[in-house]
């Protein structure tokens, strides 16, 4: 095993909401996400005092009329700090830090999702596995 290039230094969560939807018919562990509307955010930037980078992930549901409803209410944020060793090639530093950055945060709001589901009406519910490889070329695409 090799160490990586990305260290991370903490995530902390800005908001956390888990409701069960009294209006689903629909178990945790009988649902799929393959037609549920997600609503997903996902920024970076650099701290450039101490060469660090911030990756912000969001991460809820919304009910569409004509796709099957999600058995619990999900509004989390979470925003991960990380560093990129100067050994990394200082053009793809940005690119590291947001799309592995964003894997690391979403990570935890998964568990975070799961643990306070495991005790809940509908049962645990585990989060897609989302690819966030391509994610900063895709941002940088929508900003023009």
């Amino acid at each position: 095993m090799k160490p990586s290039p990305l260290t991370l230094h903490g995530i902390q969560f800005v908001r956390v909401h888990v409701e069960t939807d009294l209006e689903s018919e629909n178990r945790a562990d009988d649902f799929r996400f393959d037609g549920q509307t997600l609503q997903w955010g996902l920024d970076h930037g650099r701290d450039e005092d101490n060469g660090t980078w911030w990756v912000a992930v969001g991460f809820g549901t919304h009910q569409a009329e004509d796709e099957p409803r999600c058995p619990y209410i999900l509004d989390v944020q979470a925003v991960g700090i990380v560093s990129v060793s100067e050994d990394y090639p200082a053009e793809r530093h940005e690119k590291l830090a947001c799309e592995y950055g964003a894997a690391l945060v979403y990570g935890a709001i998964r568990e975070m999702v799961t643990n306070i589901t495991g005790r809940s009406l509908a049962g645990p519910l585990v989060l897609p596995t989302p690819n966030f490889i391509g994610a900063l070329e895709s941002r940088e695409n929508d900003d023009q």
